[in-house]
C-alpha cells in the first residue's frame, strides 16, 4: 500500500484522503469503539445481560468496518482503480458542462433558425451555440486535461518499475478520455481549409493529449523501454481513430485532427531510427499503415498520401542497416496493402495515391538494389515479396487474382463490381514507367529480382486482360484495360540486347514469359495484345536468339505454336514473314549457330508425341497441338533460318519428349 501511494499523483492523493466513505466508516469505528466502552459503566445488574450482548456485537462491527477500511484503502490505492476513477470523473465533468452548455443554447442561438443556408447540404452546420458557450468558459475543459495528466503520470511511473499492464490500462483511459471529450464537443470542431486562417482549428486538449503522449515516447527512447514505446504508438494510432469519428459539420472535410495525430506517430517512430529497436520499427509501421487505412476508408485516396511517404522513408532504414532489413519488408508490406486497398475504396482521386505508392516502391527498390544481391540469400526479392513476389501467398498478386476472380464471376449489373473495375483501370494508369525504371535497374545490377518484375509484369498483364472480359466492365473501361496491359507488356522490350544482359535474363524464364502471355491475350480474345506480344516473342527471338541457340529454337517453337492458335487467317504466312524480313535484314550473321539451330528444330519436329517430359514449358505446350499442323511448319521455319541445312535433323543430344512412365 505504502508502494503505491507513493506512486500515487498528488491529485489523486487528495482523492484518497479525503474518501467521505472511508473517513465515515472510521468515525462510526471510532463511535462504537466508545459506546462498547461505556457499556462497562453500566450500574445495575438487571442491564448487565443487554450491556454483554452490546458489547459482543459492536466489537464483530468494530471488525467488520475494520476489514471494510482496509479494503476500501485496497481499491483507492490500486492503480487500475484509479485509471476507472479517473476516467470517470472525467466523463461526469465533461456531460455537466455539456448539460450546462444545452441549458444555454436558446441564449446564445442568435436566431440561426433564420439563417437561409441551413438547409444547404454544402454550408457548413456547426453548433455555433454550443462553441460560443465553451469559448465563453474557457475551462470547460480543465478536468478532462486533469484526467489526461493523471493518466500519463500513473503510465510513466508503473511502466519505470515494469509493470507494463497498468500502464497498458492507463493508455486506455486516454482513449476513453480523449473519445468523451470528442462527444462532448459535438459539432463545434472546425476542419483545416486552404487559404482560411481560422483559430478554432486548434484545439488545446487535443494537442496537450498529442504533447502528453511524445514526452512519454521520449522517455521510452531515452530509457530503452521498448514496451513502454510501443504502448505510446499503440496509443497515438487509437487517437487517430478516436478523431477521425469527430463531426466537422460540413461534407468532405479534411480530418485534420486525425492527420495531426498519425504525424505525431510517423514522427516518433522516425525518431527511433538511430536506437537500434527494429521490433519496435516494425510495430510502428504496421500501426502507420493501419492509420493510412482508416484514413483512407474515412477521406478517400487524399488522405494517405502523407503517410505512405513517411513509411517508405522508414523503410528505406534497412538500406543503411542489416538489422533494419525486416523493417524494410514490413514497409513493402504496408503498400502492398494499401494498394490493394485503394481498388476497393469508394471514394475517388485513385490514380494520384497509386501514383505516389508506386514511386515510393520504386525509392525503396532502387535504394534496395544499391546492395549486393546474394545467390542463395535474394536480399532484394525477400525484402520486397510482399509487392513484387510471384511465389508468395501472401504478396499482392495473389490477393489481385482473388479479387479479380470475383469480378470476373460478378453480374453485369453489379455496382460494386463495376466501381472497383474503375477503380483497377485508374489505378493501373501509368505503371508501365515504374516497372520499367526497376526491370532496367534489376538487369543492371544482375539482382535476382528480375525474376519478380517480369513475372510480376506477366501476371498483372493477364489479370487487366481477364478483368476487361468481365461482365460488369463497360466498352470505354475495357479499352482502357487493355490499353494499360499493352503498354505493360511492352516494358519487356526495353531489355538490352548485350550478350550477358540477354543470358542473364533468360535464366529467368523469358523466353517462356513472352509465349505465356501470349496465350493468355489469345484466350482472352484480346487479339491486338497478342498481336504485340507475338511482335515482342519474334524481336527477342533475334535479339537473344544470335547468342544462344536454346532461346532460338524455344523462341521458334513458341512463334509456331501462337500462330496456329491464331484463329486470323493468314497468321501462319505473317509470320513466316516477319522471320524472313529479320533475316534478310542480317540479324542471324551467325551461320555456324543457324545450321545447328534449324538441324535442333528438324529434330524436335521429328519426334512430337502427345505427352511426355520436355526441358522446358514451352515444348511442354507443344504436346496440345497436332504434330500434323505443328511439325511442318516448325520444319518450313527452319528452312527459312538455315536454307543449306535443309532436310538435315539433329537427333543425338537431343532431349526427346517420352511418354511418362
Amino acid at each position: 500500500m505504502q508502494v503505491n501511494i507513493e506512486r500515487m499523483p498528488h491529485g489523486l492523493f487528495r482523492r484518497l484522503s479525503t474518501d467521505w466513505r472511508l473517513l465515515s466508516v472510521f468515525a462510526a469505528t471510532f463511535l462504537f469503539a466508545v459506546a462498547v466502552s461505556a457499556l462497562s459503566l453500566v450500574p445495575e445488574p438487571y442491564w448487565i445481560g443487554f450491556a454483554v450482548f452490546g458489547a459482543f456485537w459492536g466489537t464483530v462491527l468494530i471488525l467488520v468496518m475494520f476489514l471494510y477500511c482496509y479494503r476500501r484503502a485496497l481499491n483507492l490505492v490500486n492503480p487500475l482503480r484509479q485509471i476507472g476513477l479517473v476516467f470517470r470523473k472525467t466523463r461526469g465533468e465533461l456531460h455537466t458542462w455539456v448539460q450546462r452548455a444545452k441549458r444555454a443554447a436558446p441564449l446564445l442561438s442568435g436566431g440561426d433558425d433564420a439563417n437561409p443556408r441551413r438547409d444547404d447540404p454544402r454550408a457548413p452546420h456547426h453548433d455555433l451555440a454550443r462553441t460560443a458557450f465553451f469559448q465563453a468558459n474557457p475551462g470547460w475543459c480543465n478536468g478532462a486535461m486533469q484526467g489526461v495528466r493523471y493518466a500519463i503520470s500513473l503510465a510513466r511511473r508503473y511502466a519505470e518499475q515494469g509493470d507494463h499492464e497498468v500502464s497498458a490500462a492507463a493508455m486506455d483511459a486516454i482513449i476513453a478520455i480523449n473519445h468523451a471529450y470528442v462527444e462532448a464537443k459535438g459539432r463545434t470542431f472546425f476542419a483545416y481549409e486552404l487559404l482560411v486562417d481560422n483559430p478554432l482549428i486548434t484545439d488545446g486538449f487535443i494537442n496537450d493529449t498529442l504533447e502528453h503522449l511524445r514526452q512519454n515516447a521520449r522517455i521510452g527512447i531515452a530509457r530503452g523501454d521498448e514496451q513502454q514505446i510501443e504502448q505510446t504508438l499503440r496509443a497515438m494510432s487509437q487517437l487517430v481513430r478516436t478523431y477521425l469519428v469527430i463531426d466537422y459539420a460540413r461534407p468532405h472535410a479534411s480530418k485534420t485532427h486525425a492527420h495531426i495525430a498519425a504525424g505525431y506517430l510517423s514522427g516518433e517512430v522516425k525518431r527511433i531510427l538511430p536506437h537500434n529497436m527494429p521490433d519496435v520499427l516494425m510495430e510502428g509501421v504496421r500501426l502507420m499503415g493501419r492509420c493510412a487505412d482508416m484514413l483512407l476508408e474515412a477521406e478517400g485516396p487524399k488522405g494517405i498520401t502523407t503517410l505512405t511517404q513517411e513509411i517508405s522513408v522508414i523503410s528505406c532504414a534497412g538500406v543503411a542497416r542489416e538489422d533494419y532489413r525486416p523493417v524494410t519488408s514490413a514497409g513493402v508490406e504496408q503498400l502492398a496493402r494499401l494498394s490493394f486497398d485503394l481498388l476497393r475504396t469508394r471514394l475517388h482521386e485513385v490514380p494520384v495515391a497509386a501514383h505516389e505508392i508506386r514511386r515510393n516502391m520504386e525509392l525503396i527498390a532502387k535504394l534496395l538494389m544499391t546492395l549486393p544481391d546474394t545467390p542463395f540469400m535474394n536480399l532484394h526479392s525477400t525484402c520486397l515479396a510482399p509487392y513484387y513476389s510471384a511465389t508468395s501467398m501472401q504478396a499482392l498478386s495473389v490477393r489481385l487474382s482473388e479479387l479479380f476472380n470475383a469480378i470476373g464471376d460478378a453480374p453485369a449489373g453489379d455496382a460494386n463490381a463495376r466501381r472497383i473495375i474503375d477503380n483497377i483501370e485508374e489505378w493501373a494508369d501509368g505503371m508501365y514507367k515504374t516497372e520499367k525504371e526497376l526491370l532496367l535497374q534489376a538487369v543492371a545490377k544482375r539482382s535476382h529480382f528480375t525474376f519478380d518484375v517480369i513475372h510480376w509484369i506477366k501476371n498483372l498483364t493477364a489479370m487487366l486482360l481477364a478483368v476487361s472480359n468481365a461482365p460488369a466492365c463497360d466498352k470505354h473501361t475495357q479499352r482502357e484495360l487493355r490499353r494499360h496491359a499493352n503498354w505493360l507488356i511492352a516494358v519487356l522490350s526495353f531489355v538490352p540486347d548485350d550478350e550477358e544482359t540477354v543470358k542473364f535474363v533468360e535464366n529467368f524464364q523469358m523466353t517462356e514469359t513472352l509465349f505465356e502471355s501470349g496465350r493468355d491475350a489469345r484466350s482472352h480474345g484480346c487479339a491486338e495484345i497478342a498481336d504485340t506480344v507475338r511482335k515482342l516473342l519474334v524481336s527477342w527471338m533475334f535479339k537473344a536468339g544470335r547468342y544462344d541457340t536454346d532461346i532460338l529454337e524455344r523462341s521458334v517453337y513458341g512463334l509456331a505454336m501462337l500462330a496456329l492458335l491464331d484463329d486470323e487467317p493468314g497468321a501462319v504466312a505473317r509470320l513466316k514473314q516477319e522471320i524472313t524480313a529479320h533475316l534478310g535484314a542480317g540479324e542471324l550473321s551467325d551461320k555456324d549457330l543457324r545450321d545447328r539451330a534449324a538441324r535442333e528444330i528438324r529434330g524436335r519436329a521429328a519426334t512430337l508425341f502427345s505427352a511426355g517430359y520436355a526441358p522446358s514449358t514451352i515444348e511442354c505446350h507443344m504436346a496440345e497441338l497436332d504434330p500434323q499442323n505443328l511439325q511442318p511448319l516448325l520444319e518450313e521455319i527452319a528452312d527459312l533460318i538455315s536454307p543449306e541445312t535443309r532436310g538435315q535433323a539433329d537427333e543425338t543430344g537431343f532431349p526427346l519428349i517420352t511418354p511418362p512412365g
